[in-house]
């Protein structure tokens, strides 16, 4: 299961009635790894699938499906809004170090690639 900050949930429910669709959830679907790890896909969709989690918070759903939701366990929705730019977040706060990352095989081999944090992130601009 994952967490939804209060932020993320107010800029759901604020896109959602922009786009006419406050019936409607953000789907979170995990695809495939890239060079910091999984990458993952986020939408509008209007209607739950099979086996499809819903999480909710002040208002606001989260679709994940049964994939998804092994991905995500003990993720952390947020909603960032700074110099970079503005859009959702996933971070993974109790995740152990994945030892390195794909970009460059991580500073053991003395790839391109800076060592890994400790949430899981690595040195080549990734978080």
């Amino acid at each position: 299961m994952i967490n939804i900050s209060e932020e993320a949930a107010e800029k759901i429910k604020e896109i959602l009635k922009v786009e006419n669709m406050s019936h409607a959830a953000l789907r979170i679907s995990a695809g495939a790894s890239g060079c910091c790890g999984p990458q993952y896909e986020i939408s509008i969709d209007d209607k739950t699938g099979d086996g499809d989690t819903v999480i909710e918070k002040s208002g606001a759903k989260v679709y994940l499906d049964a994939d998804s939701t092994k991905a995500l366990e003990g993720g952390e929705l947020g909603f960032i809004n700074d110099e970079r730019g503005q859009g959702f977040v996933l971070s993974f706060p109790n995740r152990e170090s994945s030892g390195g990352c794909g970009c460059g095989g991580g500073e053991s081999s003395g790839g391109s690639c800076g060592p890994s944090d400790s949430k899981g992130g690595c040195g080549c601009g990734c978080s």
